[in-house]
């Protein structure tokens, strides 16, 4: 499962899609622009079944795949979202 997400970094807005997302951070598919490490951003997650989730973050590496990021300033309630599809289906009665 992949969610979009728009990064805002310096003068630069990308919109990518996530591969890997945890309460720590994300690691974003490749576009043809590379962030350089510790490149401050602001990134705005879309899941499909589920709140917007605005979060602030430096990118921690920048792989052949993509960038990397690390959250900075998010408290555990805030980061609430499924984290697959399993858990956005509601439970049978």
């Amino acid at each position: 499962m992949s969610w979009p997400v728009t990064v805002e970094a310096g003068d630069r807005v990308l919109h990518l899609e996530t591969m890997n997302l945890s309460p720590f951070g994300a690691k974003l598919r490749l576009n043809d622009s590379p962030l350089e490490p510790g490149t401050l951003a602001q990134l705005h997650f879309r899941p499909a079944d589920g709140r917007p989730l605005d979060v602030q973050a430096i990118v921690w590496r920048t792989d052949l795949d993509g960038p990397a990021f690390f959250f900075i300033g998010v408290d555990a309630p805030d980061f609430t979202f499924p984290t697959d599809a399993s858990d956005s289906i509601p439970p049978q009665t």
